[in-house]
């Protein structure tokens, strides 16, 4: 476990405060023992050694960078592009639900299970009563068993509930086929993955294949799936997350600014709301607690003590991902951090 070093300099606002309460109390709760299980269960599912374990996950650019915004429509840190305008990645993004676990679950799943240029094969059903695993097993919910005899319900049940949801919502955004029709029963089972263009793409949408070395695509570090990130992290820390290894449109060379070190990236906001969908306050927020969970490093420019801006400064910050962050156990790293945060 790597020793926690963090900025408590500032402190927590109320809300913040809040927001880590609850966080601390699903963590802590049926949520946390899920996402450890659903990580357990995904190694599980590795053979011999392949390219997510050598390499890391591989994810093609256009599923977190819009290369061609939607002319004309009005935007601003006040009004964030409409759902419908955005990169998948954000478009399918939600504070409750599994859709943006379940389709970065489904890529590592198809990179373990094949080769690059292979089409994915998920050769697994959605849920299970038996002792095979199923999807239900490899997505953390907060699902509990409730009720009793017949009127009880059981976690496997809940679970595909919530799968369904997540999977209606990627068939909208055309990053999944569902074979079933709508209301069908059956209609979840045997469902394959499109590419991650999604709804770019005009006609019909391409089945995904495992991305080859010359492609167009960014890798986030291995411990984000072995070490449980995947799971524990907020939907807009992974976006955030995806926004910095993806680096389009980012300032990146020194050409391009003086004072930018190469491991670093700073997002303009235009770029940040435009290509990547993100609003300045869950950026902001996520760009935070990242940094405290030692995910991410943050050069302040032209700022205070306090993180108020010098003289009105907008200078961007720049962001590194730091890849050893990810080799801690995500479960316990965020526990630790929520806990040294509130001071408990």
């Amino acid at each position: 476990m790597k020793e926690i070093d963090l900025d408590r300099s500032r402190g927590l606002s109320a809300k913040e405060s809040s927001t880590f309460q609850a966080r601390r109390t699903r963590l802590y709760g049926q949520f946390g023992t899920s996402a450890d299980n659903a990580t357990d269960a995904l190694i599980d599912r590795f053979g011999a050694p392949g390219l997510l374990l050598t390499e890391g996950l591989r994810v093609r650019t256009h599923f977190s960078y819009l290369e061609k915004p939607i002319p004309g429509e009005d935007v601003s840190d006040r009004t964030a592009p409409k759902r419908a305008f955005r990169p998948p990645a954000t478009m399918i993004l939600s504070s409750k639900g599994a859709a943006l676990r379940m389709y970065l679950t489904a890529l590592a799943y198809a990179q373990i299970r094949n080769r690059p240029g292979r089409r994915a094969l998920l050769d697994i059903p959605l849920t299970t009563f038996s002792r095979e695993w199923g999807w239900s097993d490899l997505v953390a919910t907060s699902a509990v068993q409730t009720g009793r005899g017949k009127s009880s319900s059981a976690i496997r049940d809940k679970k595909a509930r919530t799968l369904a949801t997540a999977l209606d919502t990627l068939e909208e955004a055309k990053l999944v086929h569902l074979p079933g029709m709508p209301g069908k029963k059956g209609r979840y089972e045997g469902f394959s993955l499109l590419d991650e263009s999604g709804w770019q793409r005009g006609g019909d949408p391409l089945p995904y294949i495992v991305p080859l070395k010359n492609e167009d695509y960014f890798t986030l570090p291995v411990g984000f799936i072995t070490q449980g990130w995947l799971h524990v992290l907020e939907d807009s820390e992974i976006v955030l997350l995806l926004a910095i290894a993806c680096r389009r449109g980012t300032l990146t060379a020194i050409g391009e600014d003086p004072d930018i070190l190469p491991s670093e990236v700073a997002i303009p906001a235009d770029v940040r709301l435009r290509n990547y969908g993100i609003h300045r306050d869950p950026f902001s927020a996520a760009r935070k607690t990242l940094e405290w969970f030692g995910l991410l490093k943050v050069r302040e420019i032209d700022r205070n003590y306090d993180g108020s801006a010098q003289d009105s400064a907008t200078k961007l910050h720049r962001i590194s991902l730091l890849p050893e962050g990810f080799e801690s156990p995500a479960l316990q790293s965020v526990r630790e951090t929520i806990d040294h945060q509130l001071g408990l």
